[in-house]
């Protein structure tokens, strides 16, 4: 399969509307009660980037499932000396707040009755501990996974590596995961991979929530053949690697004159993967619109990833909404569940440089097109995820 240049459901996705019988997907979940959502104003800003389009998906969700939802912003602890003690004892996962920031919103759970208390960010997974001595019974914390800090911080160690430091760092950073559990009630996550592992480490009752589309319009699309693109965070190490292993294979088999018309930041990492290859055009960060107006004209969106890192893909559901032709792989779909349909992928980077090359030629981009507006249709709404979610809850 190495060289398959489409793809069926991914394995574990399932028929009805995500997983739900078919003749309940018209049954409106009933309320579930008050809850508080905990996180950090990042995740909470109008930043259309993954941490905040997950973050608004889970809302969303939530919501759909009939939780009254409530937003309690829990702001960084800046100060000097907590920076200081972070620097010179560094942790996976340090206490980020002030107790006045636990007051607010132990006081924020008690004035709406919550039910529950959702911790946004695998980030804030310490602060159950905390907060579970001061809530009733009855209230469950609920930890809104967007990905486990160890699986990412595996693909920064070399295969070959016999440092016993980063192999300790690594494993603080899952004894961390699995101690952070025990204060947890329930876990949402965002792939049924990334769930079997919160298992693993002890997370008591797990749900995966499948990808909803963002809330986008299609895209006036005008391919230039000369075109594709690629968005993403440039020194994130699993985006880094799948980058480099395609633009390496890319390079030799591209047409002439096609460039890979790179999005993202740092500056220093676009600038650098520019000089190393010369099918790269690096525009630099873009502002929403602007990313709008250059991606009308990509013949693909490339999306070349080879490991299965933390989360899902956000910026996978963004093109899928645009409805432009994609070229992906399996790891590339995490998360995503869909009925029917097809998407252009290929495993190897062998294999996806050839299919991004004949992505290029206007009828096959066109079919590519077609193919990914029928996946679109296909993906679950927010009414199908929020009844997954509220038959989790209301266990």
């Amino acid at each position: 399969m190495a060289d398959s240049t489409t793809a069926r459901k991914p394995a574990g996705s399932r028929s009805g509307a995500a997983g739900l019988p078919v003749e309940t997907a018209s049954v409106r979940p009933v309320a579930l009660g008050a809850g508080v959502l905990v996180s950090h104003p990042l995740a909470l800003s109008r930043t259309a980037g993954g941490m905040q389009l997950c973050t608004d998906e889970y809302a969303r969700t939530l919501r759909a499932a009939g939780v009254e939802l409530a937003v309690t912003p829990l702001e960084h602890d800046r100060r000097r000396l907590t920076r200081l003690v972070h620097r010179l004892s560094p942790q996976p996962y340090p206490p980020q707040w002030r107790n006045a920031a636990v007051r607010d919103i132990i006081t924020s759970a008690s004035r709406a009755r919550a039910r529950f208390v959702f911790l946004n960010l695998v980030n804030l997974a310490p602060l159950a501990a905390v907060l579970r001595p001061h809530l009733p019974a009855e209230t469950e914390i609920v930890l809104l996974s967007h990905g486990l800090e160890s699986v990412d911080f595996l693909h920064t160690i070399p295969i070959e590596t016999r440092s016993r430091r980063l192999q300790a760092e690594l494993g603080r950073r899952l004894l961390d995961e699995r101690r952070h559990r025990a204060s947890i009630g329930q876990v949402l996550c965002l792939s049924d991979w990334e769930a079997e592992i919160e298992r693993w480490i002890g997370a008591r009752h797990v749900t995966a929530v499948p990808r909803t589309l963002p809330d986008r319009p299609p895209l006036e699309w005008t391919p230039d053949p000369s075109r594709l693109g690629f968005v993403g965070t440039l020194d994130h190490p699993p985006n880094a690697d799948g980058l480099h292993r395609f633009l390496q294979a890319f390079e030799p088999v591209a047409p002439t004159g096609c460039r890979l018309r790179v999005v993202g930041g740092p500056v220093s990492a676009g600038r650098a993967l520019a000089g190393r290859f010369r099918a790269v055009e690096y525009l630099g960060p873009l502002s929403d619109a602007d990313l709008e107006s250059e991606s009308t004209t990509w013949s693909a969106f490339v999306h070349p990833l080879f490991c299965f890192s933390r989360g899902c893909s956000t910026k996978l559901a963004v093109a899928l909404a645009w409805r432009i032709p994609i070229a992906t792989t399996p790891s590339g779909v995490r998360g995503y569940v869909w009925r029917e349909g097809t998407l252009p992928m290929a495993e190897s980077p062998e294999a996806l440089a050839r299919l991004a090359c004949s992505l290029t030629d206007r009828a096959a981009s066109i079919g590519a097109r077609d193919a990914v507006a029928a996946v679109a249709c296909a993906l679950p709404t927010v009414e199908d995820v929020g009844r997954i979610i509220h038959q989790a809850l209301a266990r």
